[in-house]
């Protein structure tokens, strides 16, 4: 088997439905074979095992596996679940709800029959309030570079889970459990193989992820419950950690420059759409959060003179002036 197409899901089956909908209808008309899905369900409520066994019923020659946790495992511990699930040589982690692209699947097998590879990057759209915008790599042709140079080349765009697709083998012995509870477990693991061989970017966009408004997604993640600090704040933690860490593993001066430029930019951005987000101020999750900043941002000056202070104002002081900023461009 050349890949597995690995779909962790929880509670979104009408979104799963249409995901594999399309992905049988790709597999169908390019008949292809040398491919499986493989679904791993952690503890859904919803009608997610109905689906996976109503459309396994009506399409019997699709290699579709279902597995549902025995337990809710978090985000990453879904994850790693599907590659103990996994027969495929390469694993393409996906998202329930991401769109794909028409003879999006036949494409990328046929670039993966063509070289041995540790990670393949595959570029993607993003469609926020009905625009579509291209990722931070933008575009390109398809090209198997050395897996070192991937990160600075696609602009750490692969975030999304279902732009990373990675050798089963490498993923396997990379000690993934050690990033359970990252958030990121795609992210990091991805820092990992990309240690040595070659690796493929896809260049032009594949599948359009359609993003949630920032209350949306904050409202979400509240209500699956995320611990002493919001969700999204502390996927943002885990990014500063990962950039701290990245001249561990070897990377080049300008692959390590280029996170930390993205990090500084990130900053102001991330403690904006939690201050707007946020339902009510709690000092100890700010504290909680400023503790948890203190030991990476603490020596440059914007931390002091801009980071704290935005930190610590009222949350109703961003929300007034979004309103004004409103009223004003009305």
């Amino acid at each position: 088997m050349l890949l597995t197409i690995a779909i962790p899901t929880y509670n979104r089956a009408e979104s799963l439905r249409a995901t594999l909908l399309e992905f049988v209808a790709q597999i169908n008309q390019a008949v292809l074979t040398d491919v499986e899905i493989v679904v791993s369900d952690n503890c859904s409520t919803d009608t997610t095992q109905q689906v996976c066994a109503s459309i396994a019923t009506e399409h019997p020659t699709l290699s579709l596996r279902y597995f549902c946790n025995a337990s809710n495992l978090g985000f990453d511990g879904n994850v790693n679940a599907l590659f103990g699930h996994a027969r495929g040589r390469y694993v393409w982690t996906y998202s329930d709800d991401d769109r794909p692209s028409p003879k999006m699947l036949a494409h990328v097998l046929n670039l993966l029959d063509q070289k041995e590879i540790e990670f393949a990057f595959i570029n993607y759209h993003v469609s926020v309030d009905g625009q579509v915008l291209p990722s931070p790599f933008g575009a390109g042709p398809d090209r198997w570079i050395p897996s070192r140079d991937l990160l600075k080349t696609i602009r750490f765009s692969n975030s999304l889970i279902s732009s990373c697709l990675f050798s089963r083998q490498s993923w396997l012995n990379a000690e993934p459990l050690r990033y359970v509870g990252s958030l990121w477990i795609h992210f990091f693991m991805a820092r990992e193989v990309l240690q040595s061989g070659e690796s493929l970017i896809v260049g032009q966009p594949q599948f359009t992820m359609v993003q949630s408004s920032i209350e949306q997604s904050r409202a979400e993640k509240r209500q699956e419950g995320s611990g002493q600090i919001e969700y999204y704040m502390r996927a943002y933690l885990k990014f500063v950690e990962y950039v701290h860490d990245l001249p561990n593993f070897n990377f080049d001066r300008e692959t390590c420059t280029l996170a930390q430029s993205m990090l500084e930019g990130a900053d102001l951005n991330q403690i904006v759409s939690y201050k707007l987000t946020a339902q009510r101020d709690e000092l100890q999750q700010l504290v909680l959060i400023w503790k948890r900043l203190l030991p990476y941002r603490s020596t440059t000056l914007r931390f002091w003179c801009i980071t704290t202070p935005l930190l610590f104002v009222p949350g109703g002081i961003f929300r007034l002036l979004r309103i004004m900023s409103r009223l004003v461009r009305s």
